[in-house]
């Protein structure tokens, strides 16, 4: 009896391949380490670079008058650095939290020239370093997960000021803190590599750069960020 069964067990076997033959239907292996159905929920730490675009404007408001000399610049760099972070997963949808930090050139500079007065002065910021600590909520399409993040930031900027040849003495190098935005992609090539490219907008607020009982300059930073990184999962 036995062997009756094994035998017509074999059959039906051998002849559900033959028909799925027949009708072109080839099973092929899964490639070792990769997930259709992907996972979100962990901890993850990765590394990232990307561009910098975003504008530097300066005012000089004089003490008891309205503000003067309104001047936006575009500034722009590079962007490099790392982050961790930690999601977890509710069917498709995916909520997290994520800490990064990175280095910047990002830098902006300015020249107001009026030979009439005579006058000519000469300002450079720098963003040195850039961090936030953000939420992301998004929905999974297995391996591909869309989001949106949100959070703090914060950076410091130093900035130099030169009038007729002279830097200005007493400027002030500011700690800053704001708030980021944006949304990103992220995609599992394997069950613990990820590829992720992200648009952020940053706003560092307004912070005086110089003071003085003239008056004060005022600075007020924010910038676009597109980055791309890979994330290691474990």
């Amino acid at each position: 009896m036995k062997t009756i069964i094994v035998a017509a067990a074999t059959s039906v076997a051998l002849a559900t391949g033959a028909v799925a033959a027949d009708f072109g239907v080839v099973n092929q292996p899964v490639p070792v380490g990769y997930s259709t159905t992907n996972d979100w929920s962990g901890f993850y730490a990765g590394i990232f670079g990307g561009v910098t675009n975003g504008p530097f404007d300066y005012s000089f408001v004089p003490t008891g008058l309205p503000s003067m000399l309104d001047i936006s610049v575009n500034s722009g760099g590079l962007i490099g650095g790392g982050l961790i972070g930690y999601d977890v997963q509710f069917d498709k949808f995916v909520l997290g939290v994520a800490a990064d930090l990175a280095a910047t050139n990002h830098r902006a500079e300015v020249t107001v020239d009026v030979p009439a007065v005579p006058f000519s002065a000469n300002a450079t910021s720098r963003l040195t370093h850039l961090g936030t600590v953000r939420a992301r909520a998004g929905y999974a399409f297995d391996n591909l997960l869309a989001y949106v993040h949100g959070g703090v930031a914060y950076g410091r900027t130093e900035t130099e000021i030169v009038v007729g040849g002279v830097p200005l003495p007493g400027l002030q190098n500011n700690d800053r803190w704001g708030y980021t935005v944006g949304a990103g992609v992220e995609f599992a090539v394997t069950e613990n590599v990820s590829l992720q490219t992200e648009y952020s907008w940053t706003d560092l607020g307004t912070e005086n750069v110089y003071s003085d009982p003239g008056g004060t300059v005022p600075e007020t930073v924010g910038l676009h960020s597109l980055k791309a990184g890979v994330n290691f999962r474990f």
